[in-house]
């Protein structure tokens, strides 16, 4: 298996770790050399590198492309490799596909129509919690209660612009929505976000009346991830994943992607009608304010 990463932050801390076992050959770009050499936990994934300059020049080799830059950056990149004569078999790419739902709709169609597949990756939907809510949902009535607040750090970070893919909905509520769109929460009572995509607060039910209210603050002074159910606790976290990411040790997360790597090189193509709810989900909370 020959893959190609591109990204130079997560593609490598993150996804070169978890896609070394599954391929013979990992092609990297030669601009992000400093940052592989700079990185100490990375130092035993050398020898299955190959540097390129060109990527027209070795396209045509690939088997699979994992993609971990900014929405709108993957889209473009997208299309530029879809332009070119290849033979890649899958697409490993990043929520939430583009930097709208509006792209996202319309590149979703490009891929297709070129007889591509491609998986798109929600972390969270390998973590304990996101499991424990499908089994709630399940029993009688539910009264869910999801807080998440986010220490702002950088406030000119991409994450926090609404355009580039940011902001609270596009960037940290996407999971949610996804979480939502899975278990058929589409009937919205209550959803309301500020200006700034900074603070939203949606109140969703099911067709049993089952209820989740959830509450994100991406400006917030604190880190917090905390779930209930009819006020009972389910997590207090300081974030989704209960861990702290620490510079130049082995990204946690990395396991979670090894899981989704393979899950869907076993699974492809069979989330079309998955991924058709998810984007109208996402396109009905961003267009209907309650």
């Amino acid at each position: 298996m020959k893959t190609l990463i591109l990204g130079s932050g997560f593609g490598l801390y993150g996804y070169l770790p978890a896609a070394y076992k599954i391929s013979n050959k990992i092609f990297l770009q030669k601009k992000y050399k400093n940052f592989f050499y700079s990185r100490s936990e990375l130092k035993n994934f050398n020898n299955k590198i190959i540097w390129y300059d060109n990527l027209k020049a070795i396209i045509n080799t690939i088997d699979i492309v994992i993609i971990a830059k900014r929405p709108i950056d993957q889209d473009i990149q997208i299309r530029k490799i879809l332009n070119f004569k290849n033979k890649i078999k899958h697409f490993f790419l990043e929520k939430p596909l583009s930097s709208n739902y509006k792209r996202s709709f319309l590149l979703e169609k490009k891929i297709r129509n070129k007889g591509k597949s491609f998986s798109i990756c929600f972390i969270f939907e390998y973590l304990s919690w996101h499991d424990e809510i499908k089994k709630i949902i399940k029993s009688n009535y539910n009264n869910i209660a999801i807080n998440w607040f986010i220490k702002n750090k950088k406030k000119k970070d991409w994450k926090y612009q609404k355009k580039d893919g940011g902001g609270v909905i596009r960037f940290y509520g996407i999971h949610m929505i996804k979480l939502f769109s899975d278990l058929n929460f589409d009937n919205i009572v209550y959803n309301y976000f500020d200006k700034t995509h900074s603070k939203w607060i949606l109140k969703i039910k099911d067709k049993k009346n089952n209820l989740i209210t959830l509450k994100i603050n991406s400006l917030s002074n604190k880190d917090l991830f905390k779930i209930d159910n009819n006020k009972k606790k389910i997590v207090n976290y300081t974030n989704p994943f209960k861990y702290k990411i620490i510079p130049n040790k082995r990204d946690p997360r990395v396991k979670y992607l090894k899981k989704y790597l393979l899950f869907n090189l076993k699974n492809k193509n069979k989330n079309k009608n998955d991924l058709q709810r998810f984007l109208n989900l996402w396109k009905n909370l961003e267009i209907l304010k309650k």
